[in-house]
Parts: C-alpha cells; sequence; structure tokens
C-alpha cells in the first residue's frame, strides 16, 4: 500500500538541500573566522551539529509530523536565531557576517515572503542576545584573503543552486496552470472541448465570420436510443460509447472543426468555411461512419457486436438572421426533426424551415 505523504512535503524536499548545501558553506567561513579567535572545543562540536547533523534532523522533523510546512518554517526561524548566534561568534565579522545572513534570509524570503522575513529578523535578533550573553561583546573585522576565497564558493554556488530550484518551481507551476487550463476548457469524460469553452469558441468563429464574410455552419448530433444502450450494457459501457464516439468524430474532422460535448449524449461541431450544403455532406459522411462503427464493451473486449447509430441536425449561420442562440435553436429544430423522422439521418435547417438537403440512407 503506497504512503501517502502529508500536503506540505515538497516544500520540505526543496528546503532539505538548500540546507545541507548552505550550512556546509557557511562551516567553512565561520570555520576560517573562528581559527584565529583560539575558540574553545565545545563551540567547533555546536558548529559540526548546526552544519552537518542539524538539516538532516530538520528534514526527518518535519517530514515526519502531520503539519511539514508549519514544522519546517519554524525550522527556517531557528536557522535564522542560530545565523545570528554565529555572527556574534565571529566578532561582527563584516564579510563572515553578512554573507551568511544573505543565505538564511534569502532561504526565508523564498519560503514565506515579506512576512516570514520579518518573523526570522526577529529570530536573528534573539541568536544575536545568546550570543552577546555568550561571548559578550566582541569585534573581529579583519578580512584576508583566506576569508575571502572561503566565501567565494557561497557566492557562486549557493545562489546558482537557489536559481535551479525557483526554475524548477516556476517550471512545474507552468505545467500545473497549463493542465488547469486544459481541464478547464475539456471534458472530464470525453476529453473533446466542453460546452462552455466550445460556446467561447463558436461565438469567436461567429466574429471572424461576420468580419471576413465567411461561410460558418453548425452540427448537432445526438445518440440514438443512448438510454436503452445504458439500460443494456450498463452505464461504464455508455461512458465508452461516449468516449469512443468522440474520437471517431474527432478522426473525421479538421483542426480548424471544433467538436464539443453540448450536454448528454448530445455534441455540436463548428464547421467554418462551410456553407449549408457543405455542412450537410459532413453530418451526413459522419452519420454513415458511425452506423458502420463498431464500439468495443471494455468489459469484454472479445465482444464487438455493440453498434449505435446519431441523428444529425444542420444549420448555417446568417449574419441577418439572429445570433448564436437562435444558430443553435436551428439545429437543434433539424435535429429533433431528424430524430421524429425515424432517426438515424442528417436534417438541414435552410430558410428558417426544417428541410431533408438528401435522402439520408
Amino acid at each position: 500500500m503506497a504512503v501517502v505523504k502529508p500536503r506540505g512535503f515538497s516544500f520540505v524536499k526543496r528546503v532539505y538541500p538548500a540546507r545541507m548545501l548552505g550550512l556546509a558553506l557557511a562551516c567553512l567561513i565561520i570555520t576560517t573566522v573562528l581559527l584565529p579567535l583560539h575558540t574553545s572545543p565545545l563551540l567547533w562540536v555546536v558548529l559540526v551539529y548546526n552544519c552537518f547533523i542539524w538539516p538532516h534532523l530538520a528534514y526527518f522533523i518535519a517530514s515526519s509530523s502531520a503539519n511539514p510546512i508549519r514544522f519546517e518554517r519554524l525550522h527556517l526561524l531557528g536557522d535564522a536565531a542560530m545565523g545570528g548566534f554565529w555572527v556574534v561568534a565571529m566578532g561582527f565579522n563584516p564579510l563572515g557576517s553578512s554573507i551568511i545572513t544573505m543565505m538564511l534570509w534569502m532561504n526565508i524570503v523564498g519560503a514565506g515572503g515579506v512576512t516570514l522575513f520579518v518573523q526570522g529578523f526577529a529570530s536573528t535578533l534573539v541568536g544575536l542576545s545568546f550570543g552577546l550573553l555568550a561571548f559578550g561583546m566582541r569585534w573581529y573585522p579583519a578580512t584576508n584573503d583566506t576569508l575571502v576565497y572561503a566565501s567565494i564558493p557561497m557566492l557562486m554556488l549557493y545562489p546558482i543552486f537557489i536559481g535551479s530550484i525557483t526554475y524548477n518551481l516556476s517550471m512545474q507551476l507552468h505545467k500545473q496552470k497549463e493542465l488547469l487550463k486544459h481541464l478547464s476548457r475539456t471534458d472530464g469524460l470525453t476529453g473533446i472541448l466542453n460546452r462552455g469553452y466550445w460556446e467561447t469558441r463558436a461565438k469567436e468563429e461567429i466574429v471572424r465570420a461576420r468580419r471576413n464574410h465567411s461561410s460558418l455552419s453548425l452540427i448537432m448530433i445526438d445518440i440514438d436510443h443512448f438510454k436503452r444502450i445504458n439500460d443494456t450494457y450498463g452505464h461504464s459501457v455508455g461512458d465508452h460509447v461516449l468516449t469512443q464516439l468522440a474520437q471517431y468524430l474527432q478522426w473525421n474532422l479538421r483542426e480548424t472543426e471544433l467538436l464539443g460535448r453540448y450536454g448528454g449524449e448530445e455534441f455540436a461541431i463548428i464547421l467554418p468555411d462551410a456553407d449549408n450544403n457543405k455542412a450537410w455532406q459532413m453530418g451526413e459522411r459522419l452519420r454513415e461512419f458511425i452506423e458502420q462503427a463498431v464500439f468495443q464493451d471494455p468489459a469484454d473486449p472479445h465482444h464487438a457486436s455493440l453498434r449505435c447509430t446519431i441523428s444529425v441536425g444542420v444549420a448555417a449561420f446568417n449574419d441577418g438572421d439572429g445570433d448564436f442562440s437562435s444558430w443553435v435553436r436551428a439545429a437543434d429544430a433539424a435535429l429533433y426533426q431528424a430524430k421524429g423522422m425515424g432517426r438515424n439521418r442528417c436534417i438541414s435547417f435552410v430558410s428558417n424551415n426544417p428541410q431533408h438537403i438528401l435522402e439520408s440512407s
């Protein structure tokens, strides 16, 4: 059984390598400053613990908790406090202190913005206070070549590492945004355009057709006796018929022709640059294709006898006859006449009167 990680675990995973690298590089700077100061063995133990043991302990605590984000933010504030402590331990060395606090505050701002930064700044002051109690006020401003060289890895490697984390995070957010955009535009069952987005695109096509004085037609499709399919084979098979029908329709359309699920077992297709006659021919071709198609029962892949038919209504958009709603009503009227005349046929709406253009076979 797969273990479900708590919400916020990914945040802990991002902080973990940054903390390991940052504290390891900080250890090099702190060590360079402390060596000339005749530091006590206990302080070296604290340094080793803080830089090499604490990152793993913090990861274990946060990742094992029920609220990883809360614990990780507390750990970041603890890092800030330790940063203030090391600033005092280094005698307020300008170069070492500024680089280490920069690294810590960079993490805090990236994790929680201004609010967490203010808390982190306060934590740094608390760490400074403990450092002053432990060491008193001491001043070591010397900056030699050794300290400069020890600072270079932090100045070069850490910003690159943080930048790569930020880039990867931005790419993940972009992919999630594109996925959400796709989900908001498509029907969850069939994968084609949902009604809302299809209507938006249809209205855009109306504007384009008016601007270019071009033809535009609409096809409405309804599966014949779909309730019978559900009652006979079950709703899972009915869902598969809807999905496979959408695929069959899509295979027979050009990229510019927009297929959408209009509702239930009803589908709609926008045909740019197609007049009434061309649209009827397309509708009839789709009707014939579906009549011959086989719909595989997913529960019984070897059984290939499931078939269905469709009724089709066609209407051309005429600029002077109305708007989007009246256009859909015209196609619907043709569709319902097709169903009323026995189903499995294609009817076109012409001059506000549904008519058979050609006799469907």
